[in-house]
């Protein structure tokens, strides 16, 4: 069973990780290895890595997909283990999380390559613990652990919560996110060009009995602008649980909730029927790496989920090699806008001759 060299790192140090256990976003599955000495839980936020825990036999009922931990599942851990996430706050907001659901004596651990900037996260384990320090290094990762000593805050999720508004495109929206989610407090360079060019374009006739699918959501802001504009109800799709979380509140915020349908899917895996529209700005990282192979499922499956003449909408930085795949996907496509660097492509299911 292949490891990332996180989790390689964290496996020459099990003997001193004993009795119950959570594991936050981990990146393998070592929770699967680890579960046959120890009594194991994970909390994951990504769809990817529960399918893939699930595949290779992890306990269902240790397993948790959402934005925050039941604490009624399970509490009073030995230890809690860290997989150094991207952005800073998702760190920040993990720890939050996590320290109320330890035992006083217990400890967090935090796993990371350097290049992710682990480093420097240290001293944010120190809000809450004692006695951090490093407990090891190899293969260009560093593993960190502290002590709690005392009673913790108590996590409240809606101080985590970010809610402001904008006007983009003809619309006024209120958006909801969390730390983690793409673009989070902010509205995307790419996605704000694409919601211009998507005010002007032609939409069918009868848009607002269309389905509409926004893949890889975010915090709902091109789901919600797209109900906004064309009255009709989206699908909404993320691999991200603190994603479809922000776009379940964004739409709440917006009294559209009925107009939503929130999908947790490893690309298009999860989703049934054809659309009559596809609007996607793309991921195109894993954790810290560029990653075309989320586009590149994403391009090669999109055809079984578009309706004749269905149409799809893709904003990207420009420097990504986009353009192959769209062809080879629908058989042409057009770049409607670059600027900024950033592209905005269409592609169009053909009909048949």
């Amino acid at each position: 069973m292949n490891l990332n060299s996180t989790s390689q790192l964290l496996a020459r140090n099990e003997d001193a990780l004993a009795g119950k256990i959570l594991f936050a976003n981990p990146e393998d599955s070592y929770p699967q290895t680890l579960s046959g000495l120890q009594d194991v839980y994970v909390w994951s936020q990504s769809k990817t890595l529960c399918d893939q825990l699930l595949r290779v036999g992890f306990n269902e009922e240790k397993l948790v997909f959402s934005a925050q931990w039941d604490a009624a599942l399970a509490s009073d851990f030995d230890h809690i283990v860290i997989y150094q996430p991207k952005a800073k706050d998702l760190l920040d907001y993990l720890i939050a999380s996590v320290l109320p659901l330890l035992k006083v004596g217990g400890q967090v651990w935090l796993v990371g390559d350097n290049k992710s900037g682990v480093k420097s996260s240290m001293k944010r384990l120190s809000q809450g613990l004692e006695d951090v320090g490093k407990v090891d290094g190899a293969k260009h990762c560093l593993l960190y652990t502290g002590y709690k000593q005392q009673t913790a805050k108590a996590f409240v999720f809606e101080d985590w919560l970010t809610t402001w508004e904008i006007e983009i495109a003809g619309q006024k929206l209120t958006l909801c996110s969390l730390p983690g989610v793409f673009g989070h407090g902010k509205l995307d360079r790419g996605t704000a060009l694409l919601l211009k060019q998507l005010e002007q374009h032609r939409f069918m006739s009868d848009v607002a009995n269309a389905r509409l699918l926004d893949f890889g959501c975010g915090d709902g802001v091109i789901a919600l602008w797209l109900y906004k504009h064309t009255g009709a109800k989206v699908t909404a799709l993320d691999d991200s649980a603190l994603a479809l979380k922000a776009t379940e509140l964004t739409f709440a915020a917006n009294d559209a909730s009925q107009q939503l349908s929130l999908v947790a899917s490893n690309g298009l895996s999860g989703i049934k029927g054809r659309f009559n529209y596809v609007i996607t700005n793309p991921p195109f990282h894993t954790g810290i790496n560029t990653d075309y192979s989320i586009a590149e499922s994403f391009f090669m499956t999109v055809k079984q989920h578009l309706t004749l003449n269905g149409e799809l909408f893709v904003v990207a930085n420009d420097f990504l090699r986009y353009p192959p795949l769209l062809d080879a996907a629908l058989g042409s496509h057009t770049r409607l806008l670059r600027d900024q660097g950033f592209a905005i492509y269409h592609g169009r299911q053909p009909k048949k001759r």
